[in-house]
Formats: structure tokens, sequence, C-alpha cells
């Protein structure tokens, strides 16, 4: 395996836009989101320097009463991965008018991570009702 998922419980950066971590490495805030019939998902992390992404806040709502659970997820893109590596999946079961929130989860690669994009999911019968969010580009690489 390239790369390794750790988490733990961490504080949130908040609003900073940087923070510088060391002489070589910068660490940026960045978020977005995604929504479709059904579900809504936002996530927030700050990318420290090529290869981390920090700071990982999420929120899945459900927004249809259809008994439908939903959940979330990062795809992550990296050198060994360019069609994407799903990590950090949240799943909200609880119903319409529901949200669920995460934080604190980080994810390291053994690589270059170009970018992320958040997915936002209906867990329908069949295959699942996916919706994609924005490619966000990794300032550090």
């Amino acid at each position: 395996m390239n790369a390794k998922r750790i988490s733990y419980t961490l504080g949130v950066i908040g609003s900073a836009a940087a923070l510088v971590l060391g002489a070589n490495s910068t660490a940026f805030a960045a978020s977005g989101s995604a929504s479709g019939t059904g579900v809504s998902a936002s996530a927030s992390w700050s990318w420290s320097g090529c290869c981390t992404v920090n700071n990982i806040s999420q929120t899945v709502a459900d927004t249809k009463g259809d008994s439908h659970a939903v959940y979330t997820f990062l795809r992550i893109y990296d050198s060994y991965n360019p069609d994407g590596l799903d990590i950090a999946t949240l799943r909200n079961d609880q119903g319409y008018n529901s949200t669920i929130t995460r934080n604190g989860r980080y994810w390291e690669a053994s690589n270059n991570i170009n970018g992320v994009r958040v997915i936002a999911c209906v867990d329908d019968a069949g295959s699942d009702t996916c919706f994609k969010g924005s490619y966000i580009d990794n300032p550090n690489t």
C-alpha cells in the first residue's frame, strides 16, 4: 500500500488562511461541497505540504424523506491514484432533516496529493446515486 490513513481528534484551524509550519512547509485551508436530490455534504481541511490533508471536518445531511441513508467521503487524487482514492466516509442513517458532523481526521500519502473532491451519496437500492463537488487543487504541488 502506498498511503497510510491515521485518524484521531485534533483542533480545527478555523478561519486561518495559512499557518506557517516550518521553513519549507505551509498549511493552506480549503473546503468543498457536493449536493443533489436527497443529500448535502461539505468538508473543510488544511493542506500540509505536498502529501498531507489535516484537520478534516465533514458534514452530511439527509434532505429528503425517502428512508434512504446518505453518506459523504473525500476522493483524494495523488500520483499513484490519478482516478482517485476514496477516504474518510461519513454515514448518516438518522433520517430526514438530520445532519452528522465529524472532525479531526487526516490523510497522509507517500507521494504528492494533487487534489481533493467532496462526494455526496444516497444509499439507493442497487448502485448508489452520488454527486461530485468541484476539484480542489493542492496549492503545495
